[in-house]
């Protein structure tokens, strides 16, 4: 302000006597010559005794035409600063670096401002696209990791031309932003991949469940699709006939029994488990994991379920000897995906191809414990023996509908 005094440091007065040209900046960027004590350097009493001895040692010249300053190197004599070269540099070499610097024009010019703030930004807008459109947070890096390099390559370059591009602070901040990103993207991740195999549990076998989970598959960006799937529909004959029996209880417990079987025999098929209705099973192959074998899968499945059914009978009281299932088996196109509330969502399949294998299971009473369609019959070629029992109308179709019973081949 007016009035007030402006005491020019030494460096200043040195280099202004010497004629050295002065920047009209009020800081110098020192550009250091190399490590802590670069300078030529010599003892006070080296020269004190230099002045005592009757034959000198040391060069008459030794000073001429050189810039002599005279300071403390000394730890005790805490003359020292903190540097980029070093935590204990003398002040006095300080000195020297910046008359050097004055002397020879080499000192450091910055950048203009907007240089950092454009790095800055383009970093920040180039890290934030990438979270969009890549998914794996190691490619991220890597492509942060080169754009890293670039920027120090060009720090480096710059150094050359006695140009200083602060680039230090748009790398932390870059690489803290990754971090945070990169961590709130894995628990993202984590938690959906979570949720993922808390859904596909419910209908799969948790093997498939970890196939889809791992090939990077989400119950919460699956879409609802049409797909050629096979359904297979199980219900319970007699059941009417056992609930009279037993107490709502038992029956609970009767049906949880028979349906854990049942569940384990069509995951062991690789089958998806739609839903229970009251006492039957609606499952299906070819989705949400493709199946060229679905319908050979399928009827392999029902033919288990009857072993299973057998067994399970053998096990309860000899009044339900007359406890049995009928299974009805199509192959066809129909809707699969998640489907219902935002609360309460179901993997399901919809469509006439469901409603003709509920059909197809109507009519096994009397007929049959399993009946397959004509097309279920033709996917499955010659792996199974077919008994044709003719033609049925179904209920809600104007077609008619072939049927044949399917039953293992035996040698």
């Amino acid at each position: 302000s007016e009035g007030s005094w402006q005491l020019p440091s030494i460096v200043h007065k040195v280099a202004k006597y010497l004629g050295y040209k002065i920047p009209q900046q009020e800081m110098l960027l020192v550009n250091w010559q190399g490590p802590v004590l670069s300078y030529a350097r010599i003892s006070y009493a080296d020269l004190y005794n230099e002045i005592s001895r009757q034959r000198p040692q040391r060069g008459r010249d030794e000073f001429k035409d050189k810039i002599v300053i005279i300071g403390s190197t000394a730890t005790g004599m805490h003359d020292l600063r903190i540097t980029p070269m070093g935590s204990l540099h003398p002040a006095i070499e300080i000195i020297a670096t910046a008359l050097d610097n004055l002397r020879e024009s080499n000192y450091l010019r910055e950048v203009p401002g907007a240089v950092p703030l454009a790095i800055m930004l383009f970093s920040i807008g180039l890290l934030w696209r990438l979270f969009i459109t890549a998914n794996s947070p190691l490619l991220i890096g890597a492509v942060i990791v080169i754009w890293s390099l670039l920027l120090m390559l060009a720090d480096y370059l710059l150094l050359k031309q006695m140009l200083l591009l602060p680039v230090m602070t748009s790398l932390i901040f870059l690489w803290l932003y990754y971090i945070f990103a990169a961590l709130y993207a894995f628990r993202t991740e984590r938690r959906a991949r979570e949720q993922s195999i808390q859904i596909f549990s419910r209908f799969l076998d948790p093997h498939v469940v970890n196939e889809l989970v791992s090939g990077g598959e989400s119950a919460l960006n699956m879409k609802s699709e049409s797909r050629q799937i096979t359904i297979l529909f199980s219900d319970i004959r007699g059941f009417t006939t056992m609930s009279e029996r037993h107490t709502p209880e038992e029956i609970v417990d009767i049906l949880n029994r028979y349906f854990s079987r049942q569940v384990e025999v069509i995951f062991n098929h690789a089958g998806t488990v739609d839903k229970f209705i009251g006492d039957a099973i609606m499952a299906f192959w070819g989705a949400p994991v493709d199946d060229e074998n679905q319908a050979v899968n399928a009827i392999d499945c029902a033919l288990d379920m009857i072993d299973a059914l057998m067994a399970f009978k053998a096990e309860i009281d000899t009044e339900e000897q007359d406890f049995d299932v009928g299974i009805g088996i199509h192959t066809g196109q129909s809707v699969v995906g998640f489907i219902g509330s935002e609360n309460r969502l179901d993997y399901t399949a919809i469509g006439d191809t469901v409603n003709l294998a509920s059909r197809i299971e109507g009519q096994t009473k009397g007929v049959a414990r399993i009946l397959v369609s004509n097309e279920t019959r033709r996917q499955c070629g010659e792996q199974f023996e077919f008994i044709d029992h003719g033609i049925f109308k179904v209920k809600g179709r104007t077609e008619e509908v072939q049927l044949f019973e399917p039953r293992r081949i035996t040698l």
